[in-house]
């Protein structure tokens, strides 16, 4: 993230899958829906990357191609389905 001045590095590890369908418009709404609930730019940033990774870590693997990210992976968790 570049403001200009400052660029800041969100790091992460890499997670074996192929199951990464709508990474990008999970980390653009989620960017958005942060933005909306008042955190920083930076904040935002850094939350949005920590939910598109867990969605990616318990991805779905459905259909014969690249499956989808779990949107749902953090009420699955509250609800006790995933460890």
């Amino acid at each position: 993230l570049f403001d200009g001045s400052t660029e800041r590095w969100f790091m992460g590890d890499r997670i074996d899958t192929k199951n990464t369908h709508g990474t990008g418009c999970t980390l653009s709404s989620s960017l958005a829906a942060n933005l909306a609930h008042g955190l920083s730019l930076a904040d935002a940033v850094a939350a949005s990357k920590a939910y598109v990774t867990e969605a990616i870590e318990y991805s779905l693997p459905i259909g014969g191609g690249c499956g989808p990210t779990h949107h749902f992976v953090d009420l699955y968790r509250k609800a006790g389905w995933l460890k």
